[in-house]
């Protein structure tokens, strides 16, 4: 099965959304955002989906729509941090997509979590923990998920968003020459 689209996959504030945005624009291709759809199709934020249908539901809708997305071509997708906790859905990836894993250090991810507005409401909790210590305990049990199927693994701490979409689009169509 050939892959025709990218998928941004990562943890929470790593840069999916805004990369993704801008590599779409970059190669013209479709942006999509999971998570902005899923919230579309409720009818509300993904906080209020899960504290009344919890987290099983949500992953549930979360799977039939990358299945959906994966039937698309020249689609770059911003995923859910936690799409890849599904062994279906770490296959429809890696059979459909060009996968690219965006990584931040865990004092990154929290300050940009304190910071954006839109934390509460579209990133419930996903432990007891408080933030810190839910940061990375859950870095570190995705790690090793992230790792199996990634193409290609971008550090978004350092360089700045530009620079990253270069380095995507130069994979890419080093990828499609293939």
């Amino acid at each position: 099965m050939a892959r025709h689209s990218i998928a941004l996959i990562g943890f929470r504030a790593t840069g999916k959304s805004l990369i993704g945005k801008l590599l779409g624009e970059k190669l013209a291709m479709d942006f999509m955002d999971m998570d902005d759809q899923l919230v579309a199709s409720f009818g509300r934020d993904i906080d209020s989906w899960v504290r009344l249908h919890g987290w099983e539901s949500f992953r549930e809708a979360e799977s039939r729509l990358l299945d959906a997305l994966a039937e698309r071509d020249r689609l770059v997708l911003a995923t859910g941090g936690g799409v890849v906790l599904r062994p279906s859905n770490r296959k429809t990836l890696k059979d459909r997509f060009l996968i690219v894993w965006l990584q931040a250090s865990p004092a990154n991810i929290h300050r940009r979590l304190s910071q954006d507005p839109k934390t509460s409401s579209h990133r419930p909790p996903l432990t007891d923990l408080p933030l810190k210590d839910e940061i990375n305990r859950v870095i570190l049990e995705r790690y090793p998920l992230y790792e199996e199927i990634a193409d290609l693994i971008l550090d978004t701490d350092a360089a700045p968003p530009a620079e990253l979409v270069s380095q995507i689009q130069a994979y890419w169509e080093k990828e499609s020459e293939l």
